[in-house]
């Protein structure tokens, strides 16, 4: 009965206006004040959680270019490396070849590095990729780490002859396109003349940049085939290992060169 009675008196005074002498009533009649007027604690949490994720400073790597400081992936594409990686979908393709074109505009006979961590992507996408790097005039070098699989081993054995590189430990993986289907039975037979196609057309390009023969490729898609580093190298698909002597020796010194040469590096460090 307190408790309705309270309610009541608190309903009228709000009725008639709140005011100094006829404030609304708390827990057990008691005038409401501050704290019982306060939202649960567990929701002041959840806000506070949220408001230190997403107002957290988030700080990019810097690094230091004479007197003055620029992001880590900036001072990278000065220098001619790009990462090709996550899956190859319409963006990411549009950024990675966006970059190779105004690259080759900056200049056409310093070689770019294509560091590859790619699960694989799209034919469409990875064709146009290769499209592009078909049509430049600049050496692109090509270097596997981590693993390489699907239509994206096919980026990484497009890279120029002699220029195709897998780190120690990476993996790269080779198998036919992969598609499916809904639909009526016409529909269906037209979606499998499609992936027909991009069968021919991966095996095509395979047998393109590993010197090997349309039906061996077909041998070797039948099914998903991981490779290590050597393997690849026995298949054609890369030319050397980083950590060998005839190529990390080589790389890195082209490397460093390329770094100390480059605008972005003036200032950075002492010439020698």
């Amino acid at each position: 009965m307190a408790a309705f009675a309270a309610r009541g008196l608190g309903a009228r005074a709000s009725a008639r206006g709140t005011s100094a002498s006829h404030a609304p009533l708390g827990v057990r009649g008691r005038p409401a004040t501050r704290t019982s007027a306060r939202k649960p604690a567990w929701e002041g949490q959840v806000r506070g959680f949220k408001t230190v994720a997403s107002a957290g400073p988030v700080i990019q790597p810097t690094i230091q270019v004479g007197e003055d400081t620029t992001d880590m992936m900036t001072y990278l594409l000065q220098n001619r490396i790009l990462f090709v990686s996550g899956y190859l979908n319409d963006d990411s393709t549009t950024q990675i070849v966006g970059s190779l074109m105004a690259l080759e505009q900056v200049d056409n006979t310093k070689e770019i590095k294509l560091y590859m961590n790619s699960p694989g992507g799209s034919i469409y996408n990875v064709a146009g990729i290769i499209d592009v790097m078909d049509t430049m005039k600049s050496p692109i070098s090509t270097i596997a780490f981590g693993s390489v699989a699907h239509n994206s081993t096919l980026v990484l054995a497009a890279g120029d002859k002699g220029k195709r590189y897998a780190m120690p430990n990476s993996r790269v993986m080779m198998v036919q396109p992969m598609g499916g289907a809904m639909g009526s039975f016409v529909e269906v037979g037209i979606t499998a003349q499609e992936l027909n196609r991009q069968m021919r057309f991966s095996n095509e390009l395979f047998a393109k940049y590993t010197g090997k023969t349309v039906e061996e490729i077909e041998m070797e898609t039948d099914r998903e085939k991981f490779l290590g580093p050597e393997q690849a190298v026995e298949l054609g698909i890369v030319d050397g290992i980083i950590g060998e002597v005839s190529g990390v020796s080589k790389m890195v010194e082209e490397t460093i060169k390329d770094f100390k040469e480059n605008s972005a590096w003036r200032g950075a460090g002492t010439k020698t």
